[in-house]
């Protein structure tokens, strides 16, 4: 009697086991440990999914685990079972604790994604149909629809959820990460994806809402900025300046970025803030921007005129030193930047215009008799205001 072979065993599939272990062990094991370290999450009735769904609590946890390790160091072995303290070696599940942590994070994106959108779209789906008379094609239709075999089943189009996922999970990697998902969500789904680790580099919720807002205005002027190294120091560093550099267009901003970036560093982007003061500084030559460069941050654009109009080029510079000096950083910018003090700025400048300098060297002079001229001032603000 002839025998029947037995069908070959299915290989068994090594990555597939060692992330099911991982999800297993974070589900089980280190879950019930953050929980009896932080014994109010017990109140939820689900706490891993609660905190892999709340970016927040999410990164609170890791930073948990990632403090209190001796409380995981079973748990975070090598294939011999000897606890494992670097996070770029194996561990017994063939992965390293940076690799884990990938997972954790774009788990957790997946799982925010699905409560963000999700209950927008099941609110949708809800909203009540009204009800209209049925012709014989649509009961056919609805007929034929429930009759689908499993294997025809249509797939159901990506959600909302699915989309923003799809497009982020390969570019997300870092603990750090984690709060800023909620900002990444409002980001348009073709910028993340077009530009991947262009905006999930970012690191503050500022530097995202103003890439966000631009985006949804402008693709384009978002991609720009995100592949110029400059603008994303901006979006890091001071991101409102995102709406001054939209305003200067690309040409101006080119020709401000070549004048004074080198002189001023990171304060350029607080001086691109106020589009007033931009605007005021489109009509200015490249050198009297230059002699400003130390203080373009801080002047209102009135101030920004009238130096240019009163005060002969040397004398720029030299008016902004003795001055900030003089009066104290808080009291100059209360007076020349934003909003400032339009009557006073005028009556320090027509002052240097009408002095009478030494001929032989008149920046020394200048520079010997401002601090009278700030001085007065500081002596009797009303007097001064009155020309007394």
């Amino acid at each position: 009697m002839a025998t029947t072979a037995k069908p070959a065993a299915k290989p068994v599939d090594k990555d597939a086991a060692n992330r099911k272990e991982i999800i297993a062990t974070i589900k089980g094991p280190v879950t019930k440990r953050v929980t009896e370290l932080i014994p109010a999450l017990a109140a939820f009735p689900n706490p891993y999914a609660a905190v892999l769904a709340t970016p927040d609590l999410l990164y609170a946890c890791m930073q948990l685990v990632k403090t209190r390790r001796d409380q995981f160091s079973d748990l975070v072995v090598d294939k011999d079972g000897n606890p494992v303290l670097e996070n770029d070696r194996l561990l017994r599940c063939e992965r390293t604790v940076d690799q884990i942590i990938s997972m954790v994070v774009r788990s957790g994106a997946k799982a925010y994604a699905e409560k963000r959108f999700g209950a927008a779209e099941k609110a949708v789906a809800k909203t009540p149909k009204a009800e209209k008379h049925k012709s014989l094609v649509d009961k056919i239709a609805a007929l034929v629809s429930g009759k689908w075999g499993e294997a025809e089943v249509p797939k159901p189009s990506p959600t909302q959820a699915d989309q923003f996922y799809g497009a982020i999970k390969d570019y997300l990697d870092f603990d750090w990460q984690v709060p800023l998902i909620p900002c990444f969500a409002e980001l348009p789904v073709k910028l993340i994806r077009e530009m991947g680790l262009g905006v999930t580099t970012l690191r503050t919720p500022e530097g995202i809402a103003a890439l966000a807002d631009i985006g949804r205005h402008s693709m384009d002027q978002a991609k720009r900025i995100l592949s110029d190294d400059m603008m994303r120091e901006m979006l890091d560093t001071q991101p409102l300046a995102a709406k001054g550099v939209a305003f200067l267009g690309k040409e101006r901003y080119d020709f401000l970025h070549g004048t004074v970036y080198d002189k001023m560093g990171e304060k350029f982007w607080e001086m691109c803030v106020d589009c007033d003061r931009l605007e005021a500084m489109e009509v200015q030559n490249a050198k009297d921007l230059e002699q400003m460069a130390s203080h373009l941050h801080i002047l209102s654009a009135d101030s920004i005129n009238q130096f240019v109009r009163f005060l002969q080029f040397a004398q720029i510079p030299i008016f902004l030193e003795v001055g900030s000096e003089k009066m104290g950083e808080e009291k100059f910018a209360e007076i020349f930047g934003v909003p400032g003090n339009k009557k006073l700025v005028k009556m320090f400048c027509e002052k240097i215009k009408a002095a009478k300098l030494d001929p032989e060297d008149p920046d020394g002079d200048l520079r010997k008799k401002l601090p009278d001229v700030f001085g007065a001032y500081l002596r009797a603000p009303a007097d001064f205001e009155r020309g007394l």
